[in-house]
């Protein structure tokens, strides 16, 4: 009896270690199954970190590439404004100038009128008074001395009232011209001539700023335009050029600049009052 019990005893005890070791077998392919299938998983994520990570890097290359394309594009954009500001300077300073060249032609036509005749088809004056010469000669002859001399200083007196703002400067160009006939240094003659002109001026004291004035000496001979027709003896004649010359603008001055564009604003409202007070 007690045998028995021993056998069964340990025919349980068998039992219960083979019960024991197949659920520790079994949990212990489960783990192994569940750990495989976790390190499928974590190979999964590694592959689409790395994927994701490849793209945050393209991603990174291209936001680079976009902001160095914004930066060079706002430098463009700050240039292109700089020079728009630079160019509506050089707009606004260039209309002033066009404006006080008006008024300085307005007051070139109006040289003294006893001694010159303003021809505005040509923008230039003839000496009115018929200085006759002998043929081929250039010396002025005594008679027509005094009154030469009084249309020089009109054109000085002319001359030294013209603007001198705004880096203006002018050529004053004396021109001669001779009348067709047979003389062969025509052209020459006409050069001469007008230069005794200058050197009779020079020598009544009748002499120009050179600080602001640039004479020039030419001659037209028998050519041209503007001759006299059926009269040649008329056109043994000087011609007198007066061209101002603005400076090239090299820098803007600003403040010189907001004055000048204050003045045409108001200029331009009184135009505009003008107008509303004719209507």
């Amino acid at each position: 009896m007690k045998n028995d019990s021993k056998n069964i005893f340990w025919a349980s005890y068998a039992d219960l270690m083979t019960a024991l070791f197949i659920i520790t077998l079994t949990l212990f392919v489960l783990s192994y199954k569940m750990f495989k299938d976790k390190e499928a998983g974590l190979e999964d994520l590694k592959q689409e970190l790395l994927l994701r990570s490849d793209k945050i890097a393209q991603q990174e290359e291209e936001l680079d590439r976009i902001s160095s394309y914004l930066i060079s594009e706002k430098n463009l954009a700050d240039s292109l404004v700089k020079q728009l500001e630079n160019e509506r300077g050089r707009l606004l300073v260039m209309e002033e100038e066009f404006r006080k060249l008006k008024e300085i032609e307005e007051a070139i036509s109006k040289l003294d009128s006893r001694y010159f005749a303003y021809q505005p088809q040509f923008k230039r004056h003839v000496l009115k008074s018929d200085v006759q010469f002998s043929t081929g000669s250039a010396i002025i002859k005594q008679e027509y001395h005094q009154m030469l001399e009084n249309a020089g200083r009109a054109l000085k007196t002319l001359m030294d009232s013209l603007e001198n703002s705004l880096n203006i400067k002018y050529l004053l160009v004396i021109e001669g011209s001779a009348s067709q006939d047979n003389y062969s240094r025509n052209y020459e003659l006409s050069y001469e001539r007008a230069l005794q002109l200058k050197k009779l001026w020079n020598r009544q004291g009748v002499e120009f700023d050179e600080d602001k004035i640039q004479v020039i000496i030419s001659g037209s001979g028998t050519g041209g335009i503007g001759r006299v027709k059926n009269n040649e003896k008329l056109n043994q004649r000087f011609l007198i050029y007066i061209i101002p010359k603005v400076g090239t603008i090299d820098t803007v001055d600003w403040e010189k600049l907001k004055k000048i564009s204050s003045g045409l604003n108001n200029d331009e409202a009184e135009e505009q009052e003008d107008d509303n007070s004719f209507f």
